[in-house]
């Protein structure tokens, strides 16, 4: 297993579309060493909670999804996923800003304006074809992993430049929102 390079933001691949793969390519060795290199990168690396194929310089329509609990984020899934060919086929509500950073990026974050719940069609590592509906955080994650295989970044997404801010200060933010919740979860239990 190897760690992967990343890609960042002024590199031409990051704005164009992800080639889809066939089935034959996705059970190929290469594409195969490929998803085992995303995986180890992801969590060796600790980039992030995901990881999509053109951010370490493959043009091609593979995100690995690798979400766990954080202090900041307690009460998070864990979540271990691959997606090839992904298609967001149906969203629900309105799009609100959530909080987002990207390892291709500069070290900053703004709020990125997401669908709350989706429904998504791709293909596993093993090319069988799936389908199931997502919400919360993993949702948004998704959403910005299959913006990636679109050319998209999320800085594209941010609607209301104030929401920027550089990562020491999003971590602050972020603790707050945790003790915040802290306080209502204890507020809710007495």
């Amino acid at each position: 297993m190897r760690v992967l390079r990343r890609t960042q933001f002024g590199n031409p691949l990051l704005r164009t579309p992800a080639r889809r793969l066939t089935r034959q390519e996705i059970l190929s060795r290469a594409t195969q060493d490929l998803l085992r290199d995303m995986r180890y990168t992801l969590t060796e690396k600790r980039y992030g909670v995901g990881l999509a194929a053109p951010q370490i310089g493959e043009p091609l329509a593979i995100a690995i999804i690798g979400l766990k609990p954080t202090p900041t984020r307690p009460h998070t899934p864990k979540l271990s996923l691959t997606l090839i060919n992904p298609e967001i086929v149906s969203h629900s509500g309105k799009q609100t800003g959530e909080w987002e950073g990207c390892i291709s990026g500069p070290d900053m974050y703004g709020k990125a304006m997401r669908y709350g719940k989706i429904r998504v069609s791709w293909l596993d590592g093993q090319a069988r074809k799936r389908e199931k509906d997502f919400e919360g955080l993993v949702a948004q994650v998704i959403q910005h992993e299959i913006d990636h295989l679109n050319g998209i970044l999320f800085v594209d997404r941010v609607r209301d430049s104030k929401t920027y801010v550089t990562a020491s200060e999003y971590k602050k933010i972020r603790v707050a929102e945790a003790k915040d919740e802290k306080v209502k979860s204890a507020g809710r239990l007495a």
